[in-house]
């Protein structure tokens, strides 16, 4: 547990970190504020139960004569509205506390994901033919949820928890240290005994629930992508039982979690409840006078409706946060793995070529293969002149194309435009003079403006250069027809329009 959170503050920014100290001091602010209200109460019930302390209280009794009161009864009305006023500010700062707790956790789970979503568009392309969509996906959605949800959140609750009982604990050692031991040590015995023994399953739980996410999310992503072939080929029933299991076993998971994290509260009410009885019959039993018992239960009581809930917090956030330790170690060895630095489209210029494109002597293997896909290739390419790679299926032609995209680097040779190797930081000048039309154009769920002019804000796009390029491809006088021209949108992958349509869409591109 503490290795997981080693790992969160590595994660953190240090603004992030420098705004958790705040976070601490309100949390420590909200547990002395904790104890003025457990003791404004306790001078309140003491002079209900004896109404004489007035007088041998000195400051009651300043009180008492300075603001002129007459009758003890409109002076315990007095009290009984200070002591509400008391509480009253008491909960509002817990108020803005959790205020400040959610604002603060749900910001770094902003950080975090933008942080690992532009960690993933920086790996290189390879890594996505080996990687699944849906753990990418996943991870930036899912995983980083679970890591404020069941990480940060819950950990500043336990040390809420944690700063209350401690603070409340010693208001009560002072007042009475033999019975503040007792709830103590009641409470606190039977909800460590019950984390000790479910702490290891909530471990496995945690990574059963990750596996059962991951399933859901590649199950339902690749049966709406095939869509089409599972309603003509009916089957639909495979993608659907396999999902309901996955979900079957996620859910059941979730269930048992929330079991886990909430069964304690009700074996407490019942263990607490019991010692206040016990604490009584204690008291009437050696024969104490009510005006002495009557304020000792009442704090008692009070106190162990202020720690009950701290203890509970306490359970419920190291539950959480066993359940998801697997979520952080997702993270942080995704954040801490090796990537590329992100280029900026508008300020790089094209690195075209003027005479000729080659490779040289260029081997290629993927990652987890032994058998090189592409074997000391040369190749030259004039430019002007339009080029086929021929081949049977498996021979290497779509590697041949990447790595003259640029998007895979050669193990061995090279790639030369005009004799000059194509360096790594050489590589987003040449990236930015391609254009790339692939046999299945992926378009954006946008308007065919948007999609010509890919990935452009909207307001800097050229239209005039989106019409040229629309002419050129010859779909202008398609797009030009439709109600809403190029502001027609296209459909999730571009469903709305033809093959032949999507294929000219791409080319303007």
């Amino acid at each position: 547990m503490i290795a997981a959170y080693r790992k969160l503050l590595s994660l953190l920014s240090p603004r992030e970190k420098s705004r958790l100290g705040w976070v601490f001091l309100i949390i420590l602010g909200r547990a002395l504020l904790e104890v003025v209200g457990i003791a404004s109460v306790f001078p309140f019930l003491s002079v209900v139960g004896n109404p004489d302390l007035i007088y041998q209280n000195r400051l009651l009794k300043w009180l008492f004569t300075t603001l002129g009161f007459l009758s003890i009864n409109r002076f315990l009305v007095f009290l009984g509205f200070l002591v509400l006023v008391v509480l009253i500010c008491t909960n509002l700062f817990s108020a803005f506390s959790e205020w400040v707790l959610y604002r603060f956790s749900w910001m770094c789970n902003y950080s975090l994901s933008r942080r690992l979503f532009s960690a993933y568009l920086a790996r290189p392309y390879v890594f996505f033919l080996t990687q699944n969509s849906a753990t990418v996906q996943r991870n930036v959605l899912i995983e980083v949820r679970h890591v404020v949800d069941g990480m940060i959140i819950p950990g500043i609750n336990v040390l809420v928890g944690i700063a209350v009982i401690i603070c409340i604990s010693a208001f009560l050692l002072g007042v009475n240290p033999l019975l503040g031991l007792a709830v103590l040590a009641i409470i606190g015995l039977a909800y460590g005994s019950i984390f000790l023994f479910v702490r290891q399953r909530l471990r496995r739980l945690g990574q059963v629930r990750a596996e059962a996410d991951l399933q859901r999310f590649k199950i339902s992503g690749e049966t709406f992508s095939t869509i089409k072939f599972l309603k003509l080929t009916g089957r639909i029933n495979y993608f659907l039982d396999q999902f309901a299991k996955a979900s079957h076993k996620f859910s059941n998971v979730m269930a048992k979690h929330m079991l886990m994290g909430r069964i304690p509260r009700y074996a407490l009410d019942i263990v607490a409840f019991g010692g206040l009885l016990l604490v009584v019959l204690y008291l009437l039993v050696t024969h104490q006078a009510l005006g002495q018992v009557l304020p000792v239960i009442g704090l008692l009581g009070f106190a162990s409706y202020r720690l009950l809930p701290a203890f509970q917090q306490i359970f419920s956030g190291l539950s959480q946060i066993r359940f998801s330790q697997a979520s952080v170690d997702i993270i942080y060895s995704d954040l801490q793995a090796p990537s590329q630095p992100l280029s900026s489209f508008e300020i790089i210029k094209p690195f075209s070529a003027k005479e000729k494109i080659e490779l040289r002597n260029v081997s290629f293997t993927y990652p987890g293969s032994n058998r090189p896909v592409v074997s000391k290739v040369s190749l030259v390419i004039p430019v002007g002149a339009s080029v086929a790679l021929v081949g049977k299926t498996g021979s290497g032609k779509t590697t041949i194309a990447d790595i003259i995209l640029g998007l895979l680097r050669p193990n061995e040779g090279g790639l030369y435009v005009d004799n000059q190797k194509l360096t790594d930081e050489l590589l987003p000048f040449w990236q930015r003079s391609l254009g790339y039309v692939p046999q299945d154009v992926y378009l954006l769920d946008d308007t065919i403006a948007a999609n010509i002019a890919f990935g452009i804000p909207k307001d800097k796009i050229d239209m005039e250069a989106v019409i040229e390029a629309a002419k050129i491809a010859n779909i202008h006088d398609f797009v030009a027809n439709l109600p809403e021209g190029y502001n027609t949108r296209v459909g999730e992958r571009g469903m709305r329009l033809s093959g032949g349509e999507r294929q000219r869409a791409g080319i303007a591109r």
